[in-house]
């Protein structure tokens, strides 16, 4: 189904039928009682549509002074002021809403679908970015809370799967539904205007069947302007000033089926079953709403119905209070004293430097402020104890309060909202699973899914992958009848490249989607880096970084991008050592140098000392040579004297 491209706000318009031959397949309900139905579901015998409407006054503001309060105020010449405590109530939970992740994540049915609940969790992370779902869901949630119900519609966008916000005043349900989340609904759908030329330019050949589509018979007129067009005083079903129709989509039950049906006042333009299966490959509602709360007679409302009374004691403790400090109660205090009129001494009383009269006196009204400041004040606490209390937005102990005491308040601030919060969380899961099954439906063509869980390098992840191999297929003739094997009677076989299957099929996968819901992380990431600041700091600077547990830390902390992070700290690290690997070398071979020239010193001074003992024991021997010469000579000298021969001598 495609929306139309000239009403892109939340009704699907043309569906199957431009391709199909008849707009009603089958036999619809008659146009009686769907305009029946639809007329019960937009009464409002209770008043919760305008008790809907107040809650969206009183959130924008302006509606909170209604004109018998403004002709009051303007008679006192006071100005018409209000405080509006509702809106910053209901935007601070909203806040915490949008700041409070969502995260889709599938989980196996099977110890063997591991990797098919990889490839869900990625497909609807991816289904959501596409459509900005993270947008529609706070638009809905405002509806949830204001007005007390928000509804969305999952369908195909071309080739695009979108969750379309259907607007509070275009959403309509079975009047006697009774659950928050609508399943017990017989009937859901969207009324939306449209000129009367569209619907016959579209749907020609059947408005020739029904008529003029500004002519319906049996149309009444309803007291409520939920659905009128804008400036229509008219029915409600058709706008003769400005020749528009009400157009309304409806899906409803007929025999145990969803249906859809797409009808004007006058008559059935589209029937058929509904174009969209659930898990159970059976037709079912793309529509899916919540409500915050339902009262015993099905009226439903949000939070902010309950704050409108405490914001009415609000403006009027703040008006009356203005109203006491403009003012002066003056009583004759001496009836002994020259007569004044009561009126002129009131006039002086009023004057910024008026002279009270003698025996006239200013009554002190300092009780009566005080008292309405005091009423004043609960009357906001009040307000704040269903909105944005202190432990919500984590300010109650100031800008040093620590990520995890702050998430802790929040979590205890949201304690009286944790029901309409879990049913706004089913409602998300629903919508998650709706996009689940339409692409499991329309989503069978090879598909590339992007995977930011990087975001550093994107990367794709291609779906319903074809898987090529070698298959059988018939051999054809020339003239393209295939060719007849003569032994078998059948038609002849010959193997050929060919698709044997499809790797990461959605339609096959067999998961179970929940929502894993994380709290904001901002004020646990600052606290964590704080932490590791102070580990660096304990350690002794940066050689801390180095160690297995700062890295542990880091790994399992709630950090942003830590994955670069920790690539930065391998990085430096590497860096660091390859510096000081460096360094050691340097040092060895400067070490192994000097040790090298320690050797040869040593070397050279060893070589002089055995040259030196060399030199010295030859001195020795020539001294004992020439010692042992110079005895011969004597001896011979003394042989010579005794005149006996010295060289006998010596031989003897």
């Amino acid at each position: 189904m495609t929306p139309d491209d000239n009403n892109r706000d939340g009704i699907a318009l043309t569906g199957a039928t431009e391709t199909l031959p008849e707009y009603i397949k089958g036999t619809p309900p008659s146009i009686e009682l769907l305009r029946q139905g639809f007329d019960d579901a937009r009464d409002d015998p209770n008043g919760t549509y305008a008790k809907s409407l107040k809650a969206r006054d009183y959130y924008d503001g302006p509606g909170q002074l209604s004109s018998e309060v403004r002709s009051t105020l303007k008679a006192r010449n006071q100005p018409a002021i209000y405080t509006n405590r509702i809106r910053p109530a209901v935007n601070g939970v909203l806040g915490v809403l949008e700041a409070a992740r969502s995260d889709p994540q599938a989980y196996p049915r099977n110890p063997d679908d591991q990797n098919s609940a990889d490839v869900a969790s990625k497909t609807l992370r991816y289904i959501a970015d596409e459509c900005q779902f993270g947008d529609v869901k706070m638009e809905v949630a405002e509806n949830f809370l204001v007005e007390g119900t928000g509804a969305v519609i999952v369908e195909m966008d071309g080739d695009k799967i979108v969750a379309t916000q259907i607007r509070w005043k275009e959403f309509y349900a079975d009047r006697y539904s009774r659950r928050n989340d609508f399943e017990d609904a017989r009937y859901k759908g969207v009324a939306k205007w449209m000129d009367a030329d569209q619907i016959t330019q579209k749907w020609g050949v059947r408005i020739e069947q029904i008529g003029d589509p500004m002519r319906p018979d049996g149309i009444g007129i309803f007291g409520n302007d939920k659905f009128d067009d804008i400036g229509d005083q008219g029915t409600g079903w058709i706008n003769s000033k400005r020749r528009r129709v009400l157009l309304v989509e409806e899906y409803r039950v007929v025999e145990g089926e969803w249906k859809r049906i797409v009808y004007i006042a006058a008559g059935v333009l589209e029937y058929g079953p509904s174009p969209y299966l659930d898990s159970n490959r059976q037709p079912c509602c793309p529509i899916i709403a919540t409500s915050c709360y339902v009262d015993r007679e099905n009226g439903r409302y949000g939070v902010v119905s309950d704050m409108v009374p405490i914001q009415d004691e609000v403006n009027a403790s703040r008006s009356r209070s203005l109203h006491l400090m403009n003012s002066r109660q003056v009583q004759q205090t001496d009836p002994m004293a020259p007569p004044i009129d009561a009126a002129t001494a009131r006039m002086e009383a009023a004057k910024a430097d008026g002279v009270i009269p003698a025996g006239w006196a200013i009554v002190s009204t300092a009780e009566q402020s005080n008292a309405n400041l005091l009423r004043m004040q609960e009357a906001k606490g009040e307000i704040e104890r269903m909105g944005p209390t202190p432990a919500v937005l984590g300010r109650q102990e100031g800008a040093g309060q620590s990520g995890r005491a702050r998430l802790v308040s929040q979590q205890a601030g949201l304690t009286e909202l944790a029901r309409p919060i879990a049913r706004l969380n089913s409602w998300e899961l629903a919508v998650l699973k709706a996009f689940w099954d339409r692409a499991c439906q329309f989503k069978t063509q090879p598909w590339f899914v992007r995977v930011t869980d990087d975001v550093k390098a994107m990367e794709f992840l291609q779906v319903n992958e074809p898987q090529l191999g070698m298959v059988m297929q018939p051999v054809a003739s020339p003239d393209g009848q295939p060719v007849i094997d003569p032994m078998t009677g059948q038609p002849a076989m010959q193997p050929a490249m060919g698709i044997v299957g499809y790797k990461n099929r959605l339609a096959e996968m067999d998961v179970d989607i929940i929502l894993d819901t994380t709290p904001d992380t901002a004020n646990l990431q600052q606290e964590v880096w704080a932490e590791l600041m102070q580990l660096v700091s304990n350690a002794g600077g940066l050689a801390a970084i180095s160690t297995p547990e700062f890295r542990i830390a880091l790994e399992i902390s709630p950090m942003d991008d830590k994955t670069r992070i920790i690539e930065k700290l391998d990085k430096f690290n590497q860096e660091r050592e390859q510096n000081q690997v460096a360094q050691l070398t340097q040092q060895v071979a400067q070490l192994t140098q000097a040790l090298e020239q320690k050797r040869q010193i040593e070397g050279a001074e060893t070589a002089a000392n055995i040259q030196d003992k060399q030199a010295s024991a030859l001195q020795k021997t020539a001294a004992a040579h020439k010692t042992a010469a110079d005895a011969d000579t004597v001896q011979a000298q003394l042989y010579a004297g005794l005149g006996l021969d010295p060289a006998a001598a010596l031989m003897d």
